[in-house]
């Protein structure tokens, strides 16, 4: 048992992050021991490979406005541990927190068959949390891919798939059919599926939300009349949003229709007033005049940042800081920055999972230690006519994040 929050985390971060498995059988049985009732509480769960804390903020900040209470789970953390679970927007207290983690470590040791990992161990204090503080709706984050993540041990009023593209492949597959395979099956027999898929990944995911019985609304961009990059009709409904990027008009969207399909007594300008005044930090976030943080940590990520980037800041000059850890395609995101011949700065941040980046380095590419460091020294140099864009890794702009806090 642990008598501070440093040690209790430290506990919960040095359990096996991935541990072999065929099934959620095993995590089932412990659920169960919990004795949870979620009978009566909306349960929403939204999963993807970029746009699922976008969504979730989308949905948590209308529940937030309309006095309806929310526990929300979301991984990974920026700056600290408890940003994980949330209920109505705030961040579960250290002593919460602590007599938390103190059940789980005792609950854990008295599991006779089996351990629990890293991400179930947080899931199932997420769960208890929402619980034993009564919240109407749950939004739980999918951490990996849906079929075999721990927070699919329990049936959803509404699943949302925001994207698919190739990451964690390791954990998923090597090809979007495998991917997509993998994340359709948190979808439950005879739920609610909201998604936006192209192509083959569309098809798939049609043909197993009939298998399923279960209602589906596919979204398509033809369905979008743009007018910039934050402001667009839908519906015949014009969205004002206040999170940057293009890329968050869909998460806006699955977001609304979620809300209508579950809170039908929720206001439709209501949530359109919501929605234009969300945060979600680390999405394209202004942390100082001109600079912003983005978590793009993978391909479709990237791609999608620098068209929103093209897009937002086209008459300025771009740098892009840029820092990443080993287990990224580096190589692909870089091509992909290439394409709009910003200025690209490497650089380093404190992670034992880093590897540092000098080798992508050239003449055209500048490698920096420290990126903090640079980040200061670019904000001091920093013109009217220049904007900075810090990416590459959500650990990455979390350490910026957290040096920032310190140096208040």
């Amino acid at each position: 048992m642990f008598n501070n929050i440093l040690d209790a985390i430290n506990w919960v971060e040095h359990q096996p992050r991935f541990k072999e498995k065929v099934s959620l059988d095993d995590l089932k049985k412990a659920y169960d021991l919990l004795n949870l009732d979620f009978s009566n509480v909306k349960k929403i769960h939204i999963g993807g490979t970029n746009g699922k804390g976008s969504t979730q903020a989308f949905i948590t900040s209308t529940l937030v406005d309309s006095k309806i209470s929310v526990g929300s789970f979301t991984s990974p953390y920026l700056v600290v541990f408890n940003e994980r679970i949330r209920i109505n927007n705030e961040n579960i207290s250290d002593l919460e927190l602590l007599n938390l983690i103190n059940f789980l470590y005792d609950f854990n040791e008295k599991l006779v068959d089996f351990k629990l990992s890293f991400f179930e161990i947080v899931t199932l204090m997420a769960f208890k949390h929402f619980y034993d503080k009564k919240v109407s709706t749950i939004i739980m984050e999918i951490g990996i891919g849906g079929r075999l993540d721990a927070t699919n041990i329990i049936n959803y009023d509404a699943t949302v798939i925001t994207s698919v593209g190739l990451d964690h492949m390791k954990q998923l597959g090597s090809t979007i059919d495998l991917i997509a395979n993998e994340k359709i099956r948190a979808l439950k027999k005879n739920g609610n599926l909201y998604a936006f898929v192209l192509g083959e990944v569309k098809d798939i995911f049609i043909s197993y939300a009939k298998s399923m019985n279960a209602n589906y609304f596919i979204l398509d961009k033809t369905m979008i009349n743009e007018i910039s990059s934050s402001k667009f009709i839908y519906n015949n409904l014009e969205f004002n949003l206040s999170l940057l990027g293009s890329f968050q008009q869909t998460n806006a969207i699955l977001a609304f229709e979620v809300l209508r399909k579950l809170y039908p007594n929720i206001k439709t300008n209501d949530i359109l007033d919501s929605f234009s005044k969300t945060k979600w930090a680390g999405r394209l976030e202004e942390i100082s005049k001109n600079i912003y943080i983005d978590g793009a940590h993978n391909e479709p990520a990237i791609n999608a940042l620098m068209i929103s980037v093209n897009s937002l800041f086209k008459n300025y000059k771009v740098t892009i800081l840029y820092s990443a850890l080993k287990d990224k395609d580096i190589n692909k995101m870089l091509e992909i920055i290439k394409k709009y011949n910003y200025k690209i700065i490497l650089t380093s941040f404190p992670d034992f999972r880093f590897m540092s980046l000098e080798p992508f380095s050239s003449k055209d590419i500048l490698y920096v230690e420290d990126g903090f460091k640079v980040y200061q020294n670019l904000k001091e140099n920093i013109k009217e006519d220049e904007v900075v864009i810090i990416t590459g890794s959500l650990h990455f702009i979390g350490y910026i994040k957290q040096m920032l806090l310190k140096s208040k």
